[in-house]
């Protein structure tokens, strides 16, 4: 634990200087030490062309990075060495081609092995202790001053892979490459990512998913760290005592979508699902499961039933029923923001966050196996159990609530907004309209024409002295001034 402390007190500093830029580094560390002659001199090692597949799959062709050699530095001896920085080019598969074997202060010695020193001085060195990438391919033997004790050196490597906080997340690859040298044997090797502060994680996840990558490591990655989070995925099955309200998976295969049909909404859903345990490569041997619902501004707490899972497989799923509330402030179907969506869906954005507490990791058997295959005699599997101080760990899975509102509200403003359209137009009509009517001025008849709202003035025959006024709202025209004198009306 006391190297784990100096390796705080050596990166942490670095890391906050690196936070502030946002592109993602990536270092290739290679293993170069006695350990790994076998891979270096068997005429059928798959070794180097591995090196160089793995980084044309997580690299761009005008990305830079570094390819550098490890092993443990001693005078004359540098580890890790820089053999080449820049982008995918004829230079940089020359490089990987030279990589060879290490030896001592250039003697016949060959190198021992310090994983330690070769993180530490990757991330102050070639990082400058920005956030990054380091791949590390090795036969996972370490072995500093050539110690026997390789057992207590290797869980010393595994202790900063879990422990370090700047260590964001730790994937290993173990593989299969029997090889035979001079000196030694073996069965395979290990391939680890590491990505060193907040900012790579994102971008090592989406490195490892990619179908590029794939190609080249087919197998799902152990996950060293983190532990303590993304530990199940939710799967949901059915929807009882609610007809009508539907559940199912986004297409990203994370996000809960809840389809609720507003007019028949239950106030409590039940949804029959299962958490997939995503820890591979660790069965959860036991953990108590509460959840909780967080919306924009509140947070309710949900009924898991069983409240505890054991003896979940990695990648299998452990059956639950969750009672979910349907507590949120759906708008009203008259409300403009929904009128303007209807028939569709209005969405309600929120999360479930799952704790797993008193939670209990295992080795996966078959996992086991395979590293004992791999690694024969070796401990690995041993220090592949996760640190004993993380007993909980949380997962937030994004749900969207798509709240199904009826066509009717809209038919029914559209037939309304129809009518008051019409009249409008009815009303233009009529205003513009001119009509005839019948006056009697002084007892002879005559006729004049008046629009709505419009007003005439009545002179004598002669059209020169004024008899009256006559004025028209929308109905008949009506008498407004007479001259005196003057007898004015107007006719039925």
């Amino acid at each position: 634990m006391n190297q784990i402390r100096i390796l705080n007190f050596v990166l942490l500093p670095f890391l906050v200087i690196g936070h502030a830029h946002a592109s993602i580094q990536q270092a290739f560390l290679v293993q170069n030490s006695g350990w790994m002659e076998p891979f270096y001199v068997d005429s059928r090692s798959q070794f180097k062309p591995l090196i160089t597949a793995v980084i044309d799959a997580v690299t761009t062709a005008e990305e830079t990075f570094t390819l550098s050699t490890f092993n443990q530095s001693t005078a004359g001896n540098e580890s890790p060495l820089v053999v080449f920085s820049g982008n995918r080019s004829p230079q940089f598969s020359a490089a990987v081609d030279r990589i060879g074997l290490a030896r001592k202060g250039g003697g016949k010695a060959l190198a021992d092995t310090d994983f330690r020193e070769a993180v530490i001085k990757t991330v102050t060195g070639a990082f400058q202790g920005k956030p990054g990438i380091i791949w590390i391919f090795t036969n996972n033997k370490n072995s500093p001053n050539n110690s026997v004790e390789t057992a207590a050196r290797n869980r010393e490597f595994y202790e900063l892979l879990h422990l370090e906080p700047s260590i964001v997340r730790t994937l290993a690859f173990p593989l299969s490459m029997p090889v035979k040298g001079t000196a030694y044997q073996a069965n395979g090797l290990m391939v680890y990512a590491l990505a060193y502060g907040n900012d790579s994680d994102g971008h090592l996840q989406s490195l490892v998913r990619a179908d590029r990558f794939r190609k080249i490591l087919t197998d799902t990655p152990a996950r060293l760290k983190p532990l303590d989070r993304d530990s199940v995925r939710l799967v949901p099955k059915n929807v009882v005592n609610a007809p009508n309200t539907r559940a199912n998976l986004a297409q990203d295969g994370l996000t809960l979508l809840l389809d609720i049909d507003v007019s028949s909404r239950q106030p409590v859903v039940e949804i029959l699902a299962s958490f997939e345990n995503q820890f591979f490569p660790y069965t959860i041997e036991n953990a108590t499961v509460s959840a909780q619902i967080i919306g924009k501004s509140s947070s309710e707490m949900l009924t898991v039933t069983p409240n505890a899972i054991k003896k979940v497989a990695p990648n299998k799923e452990a059956d639950v029923n969750i009672s979910l509330p349907i507590s949120i402030n759906v708008p009203s179907v008259w409300s403009p923001e929904v009128l303007l969506d209807m028939g569709r869906s209005f969405r309600i954005p929120a999360v479930i966050e799952v704790t797993l507490a008193d939670q209990r990791l295992a080795v996966d058997s078959s996992f086991r196996d395979r590293l004992a295959s791999i690694f024969p005699g070796d401990p690995l599997p041993d220090v592949f159990v996760p640190p004993a101080m993380i007993k909980s760990s949380t997962a937030s899975i994004p749900m969207i609530i798509r709240v199904n509102y009826p066509l009717y509200p809209l038919l029914i403003l559209m037939f309304f907004g129809l009518l008051l359209l019409m009249g409008a137009l009815l009303a233009m009509a009529a205003v513009k309209s001119e009509k005839r009517y019948q006056i009697v001025v002084n007892g002879q008849a005559r006729s004049i024409t008046l629009k709505a709202f419009g007003k005439a003035n009545i002179f004598l025959s002669d059209g020169k002295e004024l008899v009256g006024i006559v004025k028209r709202g929308l109905g008949r025209p009506k008498v407004e001034a007479v001259s005196k004198g003057h007898t004015l009306s107007v006719g039925r």
